[in-house]
Order: structure tokens, then sequence, then C-alpha cells
């Protein structure tokens, strides 16, 4: 009876994975079920067959733009070391929700825990 239970519930977990695609811009496209996606480096094509039966059309498949998450913008540039004064200073704070960053920025920005970057910061180079 265990091993059945311990079967049960792995099936049962598999069938809950999502396929999820990360772009290089932060963004992310989650597959429903049932969907499917074809990568390529070239163009891939659909072919489609008129209702006459002898005539066959070959169309590029038009890539997807689709995305459910995008990332946002939290006010710094790719070039600030994280922690450091401009870093500190451009962060908005909470843009992204509890993150890496927001995170970083409590811990080397906000040393008074006040919520705010300002001059009552460790940091701060005023």
């Amino acid at each position: 009876m265990k091993f059945f239970i311990f079967t049960l519930a792995l099936v049962s977990f598999g069938a809950t994975a999502q396929t999820v695609i990360n772009y290089e811009d932060g963004s992310t496209l989650t597959l429903k079920e049932g969907e499917m996606i074809h990568v390529t480096k070239g163009k891939l094509y659909q072919q489609r067959t008129y209702s006459n039966g002898r005539t066959i059309q070959f169309k590029v498949f038009p890539e997807t733009s689709q995305r459910d998450y995008v990332q946002v913008d939290n006010g710094t540039d790719d070039d600030m070391a994280v922690g450091s004064h401009a870093w500190c200073s451009a962060y908005i704070p909470w843009s992204e929700g509890l993150t890496f960053g927001m995170i970083s920025w409590q811990r080397a920005c906000d040393s008074n825990n006040d919520g705010v970057y300002d001059e009552d910061d460790a940091g701060w180079e005023g």
C-alpha cells in the first residue's frame, strides 16, 4: 500500500510540470497543457492544402511574440556595481517584488532599515 501511495504521489507531481522558456531580455513564456513549441535556427513552414486537393501552399510560420512575464525596470543599469552608491540611489525598492536585487538593496544600502536610502544610511556618499 505504501508503494502505491508513493507511486501515485510521483505521478501527480509529474503531471503538474510546466515548460517555461526564458528569453535573453528577461521575459518568459509558460506553455499551457497540450501546447507545443518548435525551436529552429531557420524558418519554419506551414503546409496548407486547398479544398480542390491538388494545390499545396507553404507559408512561413510566424515567430511568437507572446510572453507571460516581462522583466520590470528596477531603475538600475547593468554596468552599475550592486551595493555601490550609484546603484543604491537608482534602485527602486520593491519594483520587482522580493528578488535577489531587493535583498541586496536591503542588506547593502538600507543599513538603518527605514525603507529609504538616504544620508542616514552607512553607505551614503554626500
